[in-house]
């Protein structure tokens, strides 16, 4: 038996006996060497453990975050950057050293650190299935399923047969089988390594991460059968064959059967908009490490407990979402950091010495890699893809990640696999990810994601629709407090027959406690029993809606959706979605509306959200700022009192559009302020061609708009002439108070020819709102009581040839009959 050291000697380190049954190294050291008692005590804090420990998580998350400062502007993931400064900590690079190896790497820490990296690749894993939606493969499209099993296949067979000339690499156990295991992760794309890919590289809201995530689901559905093939071949016996195979499907039972319907329960047991009780999330962490216990005693691998445990738990909000919130954070910035110190630690570059056996093995991770890459492509192009697009698909399935390091770490802690070989795969993990990442990001732009949408971009504004057609508008709801006044802009839309409302209702949710997006129809998820919370809310928000459409007045219907995505990438599900229903309006809330609501952080992804909205958006963008503080519903007294900024441009045009189709309500009232700009006239300013045409477009809308109005006794119009912004504020101001909404374009036509604008610019606190609708927008402005819609042209300031609006249609008009008096006199 193993004697402990000197309880006297304070540095443990020196005196310690080792002991050697079978693969496991015990290490007896003395009790007192954990915690120092200082260094006035005599003692050294680097013969301690904890000491030790620290000064390597520090050093650590020192040379990861200085690592990741650099390389994210190539697109280099975290992964990447954690693995290198795992490598950098270990023997490789600053253990060569051998002071810093005999402070920071003694056999003691080295046990805690395996120890505790174990825990962290638990629970990462657990955290893994948690955020997983199962449910993606259900709804995977048949270019998902031949790209994922092309794109594993092919692989598959090329890496297994370059791997049979190295059979005599690899130890007796397992060989004929385990080179097959070796070819089938090779040829695998982990599902949570690709989202979280995905989520870094700001692409998992596009239409390729959605094609990604689905086929690399369908591979981890073949790899979970093939875990539950290498748990039988393990065995020695057909008994013991059989026994494993049950005990697999124990467990299997224990987490569908049991935990599923006992989760479900807490889930609905918690009231709406309640968090999840505390003793629940306990009670789910620690089962955690009682299924590792379960799976590592009956079927030798501590990983696929809390696998089955996190596909038991629903994603996202209420349970899942609060145990990505309470644990993640503790995993990701603790527990992780201390994996990647003990990969770091066990890969040793020094050890590739055979280095024919290394020329040949990497011969066949190469090639497995670029048999993935053209498996993916030939399947997309066969999909119709473009090649561009292809070859940015084929790259993305080659993204390797902790998946990845955590089978080949388990390789080498069975001796399957030498010291040199588990270096090899780690380290060429690593750089296969290093050369895509950069190649991902320089193939992917906002502008080639969205494709068709920003190509037509501009030819779909208000201007644009016929009179006598569905009037269709996109508009995008977070909170229930947000409905009343999208409801009483749709009902002072004024729908008609011959010009009834489509309206896409969008609950947008942020993408929290869950991997892959979603934009479904509310009515295929509302009978789904596992998202009862996100349910709830849209069922809420969509009834209020549902309402509206049976008291109003006119013809509208709704078409509800709820929208999963993380806040950075919703514009692009808005643009994609707005493209394809031809909508010629989206309107959103304002992100300070019910700021009592949300945190700051929120309210900043809002506005960037908007922001996007405004760049990339195929048609009109309004931004309403909701003052409106009532929910009374639409009733038969209803009445609203709209004003018009009118100071030209193709926003103003906009907004002049949406208050000419307002105006048709028998119930709605619009006053039209036109500002005519005298500075121009008074100083000769010449004009350039763009800008009369824009100037001689304004005309003809004003003209169409006063044409059709002027029989209606609920329509006035008022002009104010100015010479500089101060008289233009003015002028805005001597309007009375009472409006029930101020529309206004979002970008002043004649705002660089404006005397001190630029001045007025300097003191915006929201550019997305344009100077005049940021004042509008101010509590100093009607006491902040009135609603304002900012109106943004998808055509950009020019607007050049965007349009076929009737405006245009009569400023052709006005120029030949321009022309033919002209020959007349």
């Amino acid at each position: 038996m193993a004697t402990f050291g000197n309880d006297s000697s304070s540095a443990y380190g020196h005196q310690h006996t080792s002991l050697y049954k079978g693969r496991h190294e015990l290490i007896c050291l003395p009790e007192q060497g954990v915690r120092s008692r200082g260094i006035f005590n005599g003692d050294n804090p680097f013969d301690y453990v904890c000491p030790v420990v620290f000064t390597q998580i520090f050093l650590y998350v020192l040379f990861s975050r200085f690592i990741y400062l650099f390389l994210r502007p190539l697109g280099q993931s975290k992964f990447v950057c954690n693995v290198l400064a795992g490598i950098i900590l270990g023997p490789s690079v600053l253990g060569r050293i051998d002071t810093l190896r005999e402070k920071l790497f003694p056999p003691r820490e080295s046990e805690f650190l395996s120890t505790a990296a174990s825990i962290g690749s638990i629970y990462s894993i657990f955290l893994i299935a948690v955020k997983m939606d199962m449910d993606i493969i259900v709804r995977a499209a048949r270019n998902a399923w031949r790209i994922g099993i092309t794109g594993f296949v092919l692989p598959l067979i090329v890496s297994y047969a370059s791997l049979r000339p190295l059979a005599d690499k690899f130890q007796e156990v397992m060989k004929g089988t385990f080179l097959f295991y070796v070819a089938l992760s090779l040829s695998f794309s982990y599902f949570p390594v690709i989202a979280e890919s995905l989520q870094e590289l700001n692409l998992v809201n596009s239409e390729l991460g959605h094609l990604a995530m689905s086929s690399a689901m369908l591979n981890d559905v073949i790899q979970w059968f093939f875990i539950a093939l290498s748990v039988i071949l393990r065995q020695e016996n057909t008994g013991q064959a059989v026994g494993a195979l049950v005990c697999f499907l124990a467990l299997v039972f224990l987490s569908v059967q049991v935990i599923r319907p006992a989760v479900v329960m807490v889930i609905k047991n918690t009231p709406e908009g309640k968090p999840v009780r505390e003793i629940y999330i306990i009670t789910l962490l620690v089962g955690v490490l009682v299924m590792a216990f379960l799976s590592d005693i009956v079927l030798g691998s501590s990983m696929a407990g809390p696998l089955f445990l996190g596909l038991a738990i629903p994603d996202g909000p209420p349970l899942g979402a609060a145990l990505v919130e309470k644990s993640e954070y503790i995993i990701s910035e603790f527990f992780m950091p201390l994996f990647f110190m003990h990969v770091g630690y066990t890969v040793e570059l020094c050890s590739v010495k055979d280095w024919r056996s290394f020329h040949r093995f990497q011969f066949t991770f190469n090639v497995g890699c670029l048999a993935k890459l053209f498996g993916t492509m030939l399947a997309a192009l066969c999909c119709k893809i473009k090649f561009r697009n292809a070859l940015l698909l084929g790259l993305i399935m080659n993204v390797k990640g902790i998946l990845e390091i955590i089978v080949f770490h388990k390789w080498k802690s069975m001796k399957y696999i030498d010291e040199q070989t588990y270096t090899q795969l780690v380290v060429s993990t690593v750089a296969i990810t290093f050369l895509v990442a950069p190649l991902i990001k320089l193939l992917s732009n906002p502008q080639s994601r969205l494709g068709p949408v920003v190509k037509h971009r501009g030819l779909r504004t208000l201007n644009s629709i016929p009179r006598n057609s569905e009037f269709r508008v996109l508009c995008c709801v977070h909170h229930e407090e947000g409905v009343n006044s999208i409801v009483k802009l749709l009902e002072a839309a004024s729908a008609s027959i011959s010009s009834p409302i489509c309206s896409y209702i969008i609950h947008a949710v942020e993408l929290v406690g869950r991997t892959s997006p979603l934009l479904l129809p509310f009515h295929s998820h509302r009978r789904q029993q596992f998202r009862p919370a996100i349910s709830t809310k849209s069922e809420t928000i969509f009834r209020a809606f549902e309402n509206y459409t049976r008291v109003s007045k006119g013809h509208v219907s709704v078409q509800p959706y709820t929208m999963i995505a993380p806040y950075k990438t919703m514009h692009e599900t808005l643009c994609r979605l707005s493209h394809d229903k031809l909508i010629p309006l989206i309107i959103v809330p304002f992100h300070q509306n019910q700021q009592y609501l949300i945190s700051r952080s929120v309210a900043a992804s809002i506005h960037q959200f908007n922001v996007n909205l405004q760049m990339f958006a195929p048609c009109t963008v309004g931004i309403l700022v909701n003052r409106s503080f009532t929910l009374s519903a639409i009733t038969a007294s209803f009445s609203y009192r709209v004003a018009v900024i009118f100071n030209g441009g193709p926003d103003d045009r906009e907004a002049l559009a949406f208050a000419s189709r307002m105006s048709d309500h028998e119930d709605v009232s619009v006053t039209v302020v036109r500002i005519i700009n005298l500075w121009t006239t008074k100083n000769g300013y010449q004009e350039s061609e763009d800008r009369k045409r824009e100037r001689k477009m304004d005309d003809a809308a004003v003209e169409e708009f006063k044409m059709k109005s002027v029989e209606n006794e609920f329509v006035v119009w008022k002009e104010v002439e100015a010479e500089d912004d101060v008289e233009v504020v003015n002028g805005i101001r001597s309007l009375q108070s009472g409006f029930d909404l101020v529309m206004v374009g979002r970008r002043r036509w004649n705002s660089a020819e404006t005397v001190g604008d630029d001045e007025i610019s300097d003191f915006v606190e929201n550019p997305e709102l344009g100077v005049i609708g940021d004042m509008l927008a101010s509590a100093d402005f009607w006491g902040g009581m009135v609603s304002v819609l900012v109106m943004q042209s998808c055509g950009g300031v020019r607007a050049k040839g965007s349009t076929r609006s009737n405006s245009m249609k009569l400023y052709y008009v006005m120029e030949n009959r321009k022309e033919v008096d002209s020959s007349f006199g």
